[in-house]
């Protein structure tokens, strides 16, 4: 446990909540050797309110967060890079349960996420990035209770050896959102990467649901473009599937259609009857809804723009 860890937080504008999160990364059980806070150029009271703590504050000027994460690691020191975002709040422990799952064949570990807000479409948002429908089968939104080998972690929940990174060329500094998708699937060719649900983090998903909208869709533009396919490219491929149908038969369209509301309601009714709150019977079906139709389209423009642009 001697390891030295270095934190890296990218931030852009966000003056609300990084002192919280920055309250909690220097209020671990173990202490990083450091904190790096990658700013890119905020207008607001971002630098002030972070310079309240002894962080390293660096810049980036790429204007992408694979940028200002590569930006990190390259002023970083530790032996371990443990990432997380400015909206995020770790618990007192995330650091210690990163660090001690690594071993020779891991090469990253990632914790779980809880979403958290306040207002209903706010919880709303929350309590459907935490199922499976609304997580596209991520293992840190749905916090599972026991450790697995993963695909892919978060990049706002994950820790990493400095070396590995820098022996696979690093972030991709091209890309604006995915892009701990695209490390974590170089990373897979030197090791396992394995998910633990002790690492919690806490993402505040205080966003208004026009916002939500258009994270959604950039996090679907940003797996087509960048070609970036597993389990959720499912609601592309089915929102295409269902429009073309429709021109062909508008009963079996009208079948899948409410095969798809009855998903929802199944679901919606099993989060209702967890948190024991009625009112979600009405919200959560809409930010379903909401979240597939505009990742979806998202992934469908990225791909679009991916292939007309690479015949230029």
């Amino acid at each position: 446990m001697h390891q030295k860890i270095s934190v890296v937080i990218p931030v852009l504008n966000d003056e609300k909540k990084i002192e919280k999160c920055l309250e909690a990364v220097f209020n671990q059980t173990i202490h990083p050797i450091e904190v790096v806070v990658v700013d890119g150029h905020s207008s607001d009271r971002t630098v002030i309110n972070a310079m309240k703590f002894p962080i390293k504050l660096v810049y980036e000027n790429f204007g992408t967060v694979g940028g200002a994460r590569q930006v990190g690691i390259e002023n970083a020191i530790g032996d371990y890079i443990a990432f997380t975002d400015s909206d995020c709040i770790p618990e007192k422990n995330w650091l210690e349960s990163l660090l001690k799952e690594f071993q020779t064949d891991i090469v990253g570990v990632g914790g779980g996420i809880r979403n958290i807000g306040k207002g209903i479409w706010e919880e709303s948002i929350s309590l459907a990035l935490d199922s499976f429908l609304g997580s596209a089968n991520s293992v840190q939104d749905r916090v599972l209770k026991k450790k697995i080998l993963v695909k892919s972690i978060s990049g706002c929940n994950s820790m990493y050896r400095k070396n590995d990174l820098l022996n696979i060329g690093g972030f991709n500094i091209r890309y604006s959102v995915n892009e701990d998708t695209d490390i974590n699937k170089r990373l897979l060719k030197k090791g396992h990467i394995l998910y633990t649900p002790e690492a919690i983090v806490l993402h505040n998903q205080e966003r208004t649901v026009k916002d939500f909208c258009k994270r959604m869709y950039l996090f679907g533009y940003g797996r087509g473009f960048h070609r970036l396919f597993d389990l959720q490219i499912i609601p592309p491929i089915s929102l295409i599937f269902l429009i073309l149908i429709s021109f062909f038969s508008q009963v079996f369209f009208l079948i899948v259609i409410s095969i798809y509301f009855a998903i929802l309601l199944i679901f919606s009714i099993s989060i209702v009857y967890q948190n024991k709150k009625l009112k979600y019977l009405l919200t959560l079906p809409v930010i379903f809804v909401l979240e597939h139709f505009f990742y979806s389209l998202g992934v469908w423009v990225g791909l679009i723009k991916y292939i007309f642009g690479s015949q230029k």
